[in-house]
């Protein structure tokens, strides 16, 4: 993840509106979903938000995004708002700065009644592991544990698009498998199989290598992992992940111990020997029973389990880079690049096809991740921005990219959780593959980011 985990403090969502009824409120009661294209900022978006990024002090900044904001059972409107997520918990003067800078944009624009809020929190990438405190700028990982949605077909049946991936060498890290793609290589008549994550979910620890595999590492991190890397050939990856074979070990054995309770085991005991139980008895012995062969049967499924899923073959590095579906790629801003296909053994692959739609404005999108399971929300038309922050020679650089964005849905507090990279983005209607899920604000407003896929 990009910075250690950040706990919301204070709120500082005081508007630029002069309503004597504004008044700031807690994020829990908040409700965020895209501008509409009757909303004034909605044509002006991307020529404000460049302008806030050339003008303003990036510093503190992790996104800059444009959203309707609500509060829930108010009988008033949603209305477009301007969110600067960013580090301002002790940072409190750049906070006013940030708006006079923002209200003469707002101004320039004819969009003095737009609100401005300043979320506390940051951008991360959505792959679980405990390696944050690894002192190198990247990868951007999260803390959390994988947990999620563990689904017994994983271990049962060739391959489960939505389920943990990992590489094998990291039993702490944890992403998710989006699926499969066929591609066409130049000169090779046969298309080719290939299993897709996020570059972060497979991108090897420095941790306890040598120099020569530090200098391999960090070279994919600059410049990703061509076809015919023979260090590649290393980066074996597990599906499901280690971590999720080991929590649900766990799981399943607690839940073996539940079952079989005093009574149960005495209820047990009886029918060995031929005795009949009374019916209500009967009904509930025969429950646990079910459930219990159930546990049994999949605990041993999974430590049979041979969960190799191949190796690393080609993969994106972190890099940004002009995007083709962003303002049809003339925009001066790139977007992130985080994407690794898996050499996939024949007897572990399914398939996928995915034509696009012409236009993702107004959207429901879906993803099937191992932490959120199906999940559901709306694609953002206006796209927000994300700011990265290295240290270059003792100097702090900030480098702006812009990226799809999808907000959380109905009553859903999140698209997408940490441990869900790798997770393909699709339309709920036609269930066409438009992206890679690979990050998004853990915090409010909750919004998520893909890779867009053409």
């Amino acid at each position: 993840m990009d910075s250690p985990r950040r706990g919301m403090r204070k709120p500082y969502n005081q508007a630029l509106s002069k309503d004597p009824g504004e008044r700031q409120s807690s994020w829990a009661n908040v409700t965020v979903r895209p501008c509409k294209p009757d909303d004034r900022i909605f044509n002006k978006w991307d020529r404000v938000r460049d302008e806030i990024l050339s003008r303003m002090d990036l510093a503190h900044v992790s996104t800059v995004g444009c959203y309707r904001m609500g509060i829930k059972n108010s009988p008033h409107k949603p209305r477009p708002t301007i969110f600067i997520s960013g580090n301002y918990s002790r940072n409190l003067k750049a906070i006013e700065k940030a708006r006079q800078t923002i209200n003469g944009i707002l101004k320039k624009y004819n969009l003095a009644e737009m609100r401005i809020v300043f979320p506390e929190g940051r951008f991360s990438r959505h792959a679980s592991d405990a390696e944050a405190e690894e002192a190198e700028p990247k990868p951007k990982r999260d803390l959390m544990e994988a947990g999620g949605v563990f689904h017994p077909d994983v271990v049962r049946i060739r391959s489960v698009p939505g389920q943990s991936l990992a590489l094998k060498e990291d039993a702490s890290s944890s992403g998710t498998f989006g699926g499969f793609f066929e591609i066409t290589l130049p000169g090779i008549g046969k298309p080719k199989v290939v299993g897709i994550t996020c570059f972060h979910v497979i991108n090897p620890t420095l941790k306890e290598k040598g120099d020569m595999a530090k200098a391999t590492i960090m070279k994919w991190r600059e410049e990703g992992i061509k076809p015919k890397d023979g260090m590649a050939q290393h980066l074996t990856v597990s599906h499901p992940s280690p971590h999720a074979i080991k929590e649900n070990i766990q799981l399943l054995k607690k839940e073996v111990d539940k079952i079989q309770t005093p009574n149960y085991k005495l209820f047990d005991e009886l029918v060995g020997y031929g005795g009949k139980l009374r019916k209500g008895d009967g009904m509930a012995y025969t429950q646990a029973k079910e459930r219990l062969s159930g546990c049994k049967a999949l605990l041993r499924d999974i430590k049979e389990l041979d969960a190799g899923f191949g190796r690393v073959w080609v993969a994106s590095c972190f890099r940004p880079a002009q995007a083709a579906s962003i303002d049809d790629g003339m925009n001066l801003l790139p977007t992130n690049y985080d994407w690794a296909l898996i050499e996939v053994p024949p007897e572990r692959v399914g398939g996928n096809t995915s034509p696009l739609p012409d236009s993702l404005h107004g959207v429901t999108l879906c993803i099937s991740g191992q932490r959120s399971g199906y999940s559901e929300g709306t694609y953002n038309p206006l796209n927000e921005a994300y700011v990265d922050h290295e240290i270059i020679d003792g100097v702090v650089v900030c480098l702006a990219t812009v990226e799809h964005g999808v907000a959380p849905k109905g009553n859903n507090t999140y698209f997408a959780k940490p441990g869900d990279s790798g997770s393909l983005v699709y339309t709920k209607d036609t269930h066409v593959v438009v992206g890679l899920c690979f990050g998004g604000c853990p915090r409010f407003p909750f919004t998520s980011y893909f890779t867009h896929i053409r």
